[in-house]
């Protein structure tokens, strides 16, 4: 007798690799809203989340499209800190979180937005923890996320990954996908002025105006 459940699709990452800046953040983001890449349109299940939340991993939804009004990944976190248009996660560890502490999340409400944490300023490219191996996991997964307004839509990036493989160079950059980096983005399509730290726009070769 043939189920009358629902048919689960086997989900597609967007992309895999690291996110560094804002702009490639933009470019991935308008590539999902122009469905180039595939956008996160439900919830991950626990199988999806054990097999893909892992170093690399990157998910792209809109609030309305997805109904996911938390993002959830299972997994425990320190609180936010601001990295110029993102806000970075350090997967920690169960014993270091103390009893009560209301500053350390799990991944039912870290990656809940908006995000209202109290965070402390980091400049690009700094180590937004300290090394505690009580608190944190030797070579911990870190979660970098952002949210921008397109065509008036909130869309929301959400990233893993791990310094060690940036360090490394095993995860992939941007600029491996042509097909992304040679869309056409035009920068009025973003609410910019929502962001800290606004890209310039400049007049590309092509005599259109481009973000740097």
């Amino acid at each position: 007798m043939a189920s009358c459940s629902p048919e689960v699709l086997p989900f597609q990452l967007p992309f895999h690799g690291y996110v560094e800046t804002t702009v490639q953040a933009l470019r991935l983001i308008y590539a999902a809203h122009q469905s180039l890449i595939p956008r996160t349109t439900r919830r991950l299940n626990d199988l999806e989340r054990r097999s893909l939340i892992k170093s690399g991993a990157v998910f792209i939804f809109g609030v309305e499209e997805s109904g996911i009004q938390r993002w959830t990944d299972g997994l425990l976190w320190s609180p936010s800190r601001i990295a110029g248009n993102f806000l970075v996660y350090q997967g920690m560890n169960e014993r270091g979180r103390r009893r009560g502490d209301s500053r350390t999340h799990n991944g039912d409400s870290s990656g809940s937005f908006p995000l209202v944490n109290s965070c402390a300023l980091l400049t690009p490219g700094s180590s937004p923890y300290i090394d505690d191996q009580n608190t944190f996991k030797p070579n911990a997964l870190i979660k970098k996320t952002i949210t921008v307004t397109v065509n008036a839509s909130e869309l929301h990036l959400v990233s893993y990954y791990g310094s060690e493989d940036i360090k490394s160079g095993k995860l992939k950059k941007l600029s491996s996908r042509p097909d992304i980096m040679s869309l056409y983005m035009p920068p009025d399509i973003f609410d910019l002025n929502n962001l800290r730290v606004v890209p310039q726009v400049e007049m590309g070769p092509d005599g259109r105006p481009r973000l740097v």
